[in-house]
């Protein structure tokens, strides 16, 4: 199955009518040969003083933290920004300047002081570190990676509902990690995976869950080939239950100006991952 040129449109202009500047820029990168720099003009308008990014969508709307942060690390680095880039530059010293050493952790939101989170999204946060390492002390690189492996090694599991968050993160730190790191975090995903994706494809569309696409955004994703089935039946369940007004349908409830963000952010990340599987006609 694939997304029918006329609903690539109506997605298209469902993003140019009512998304984010952020994710129609991305849609021209993608999509219409956008520039790079584009996209970091309009991100910089998200970047504090501090170097830190506020009003991403995860943490919060006015004050820098450590969750919008790893997000507009995602589009940096899937735009290819480099460490020459001052967007950057003031970003990953952020990232540094903001860890709380004595709690082993970056805190996810402003007022939350709580490690609890530690790897979502600490686990992320390094990965980026380790893109971006020739802005970082060596030092401080290996103390905060040893945080994150400590936690996968131990082999106390508690699989709730936002176990797949922590995976994600790891995932994007699988992909960017040196060896023998990037192995074992492999490995442990690939163990855990059918306990982290939802395979019931009737909870897809009703609860706040991992769809299988998630985790293999294309075929050369490393997880891809282990849960191939799922991942392509999870995208055709995008396509069809995409909605009248072109959007792609959110799984989970939340306020008005959230759900704008989101059904943003949801939109182009579905058009990605389908045109990245060539389920896109055309």
């Amino acid at each position: 199955m694939k997304l029918s040129f006329e609903k690539f449109e109506a997605a298209k202009n469902y993003l140019m009518k009512n998304g984010r500047d952020l994710e129609q820029e991305l849609f021209r990168f993608h999509f219409e040969k956008g520039s790079s720099q584009a996209l970091l003009r309009v991100l910089s308008n998200y970047q504090g003083e501090d170097g830190g990014f506020k009003n991403m969508g995860e943490g919060h709307p006015i004050y820098t933290n450590a969750m919008d942060t790893s997000m507009a690390f995602q589009y940096l680095s899937e735009v290819g920004a480099t460490s020459r880039d001052e967007i950057v530059q003031k970003g990953i010293q952020y990232i540094v300047d903001s860890y709380d050493c004595s709690l082993k952790c970056w805190h996810p939101r402003p007022n939350e002081t709580s490690s609890r989170w530690g790897d979502n999204p600490g686990a992320e946060l390094v990965g980026f570190l380790f893109e971006y390492r020739d802005l970082v002390p060596n030092d401080f690189l290996e103390a905060v990676t040893e945080t994150p492996l400590s936690s996968i090694r131990n082999p106390k599991k508690t699989y709730d509902q936002f176990y797949f968050l922590k995976a994600l993160c790891f995932l994007r730190l699988a992909a960017r990690v040196v060896e023998p790191y990037k192995t074992e975090i492999l490995d442990w995903l690939k163990a855990d995976i059918f306990e982290i994706i939802e395979t019931d494809q009737s909870k897809w569309a009703t609860i706040y869950s991992a769809k299988p696409f998630f985790f293999a955004h294309s075929p050369q994703s490393p997880l891809y080939e282990t849960i191939k089935h799922q991942v392509i039946r999870s995208l055709e369940n995008e396509i069809i239950t995409q909605s009248e007004e072109g959007n792609f349908v959110l799984n989970w409830n939340t306020d008005a100006e959230s759900q704008r963000i989101w059904k943003s952010i949801w939109t182009m990340d579905v058009l990605r991952a389908l045109h990245h599987h060539a389920m896109i006609e055309g």
